[in-house]
């Protein structure tokens, strides 16, 4: 592995990294926010009652709950993938694998431990944390609005 500050200071190389991270962070709150709200609410709002017309409340809500479930794992998968290829990218892990399993324990915060960045790098980890934590629990809501939506038309 390359060594990824050898063009930084000591001093820039913190701003360099969290500039970065931030940025990417933006970039993949901002697509996440599009699949919930352009994609999956699309979904929930289009095919709850064509679906209900056509295979009645029991099946049309599963298959609600299931399409929005899998957009949101895409969704959470392809951001690991973006995150993976940054960590290739920039030299910090030796493959795309590597890459995307460090985020995966990263932004789930399971936090193995066994993948660590180099210095200033490693400060992406609580980043990642932070943005995993905030996603994760942006979709949870998001699956519960589903649930609700799909159950107070029955209740």
């Amino acid at each position: 592995m390359r060594e990824p500050s050898s063009s930084l200071s000591r001093r820039q190389a913190p701003r360099v990294v969290y500039t970065i991270a931030l940025l990417l962070a933006l970039l993949l709150f901002s697509l996440h926010a599009v699949v919930l709200f352009d994609v999956a609410g699309r979904l929930l709002l289009e095919t709850h009652g064509k679906l209900e017309k056509t295979l009645g409340f029991h099946h049309s809500g599963k298959l609600i709950v299931i399409g929005c479930f899998a957009v949101l794992l895409t969704a959470h998968l392809a951001e690991a993938a973006v995150w993976a290829l940054f960590l290739k990218r920039h030299g910090l892990v030796s493959d795309f694998g590597e890459g995307f399993y460090f985020t995966g324990v990263t932004v789930t915060t399971l936090g193995y431990g066994d993948v660590i960045l180099p210095p200033p790098w490693r400060q992406l980890g609580p980043l990642l944390a932070i943005a995993g934590v905030l996603k994760f629990g942006c979709s949870s809501a998001f699956l519960f609005v589903v649930m609700q939506t799909v159950w107070a038309d029955h209740l």
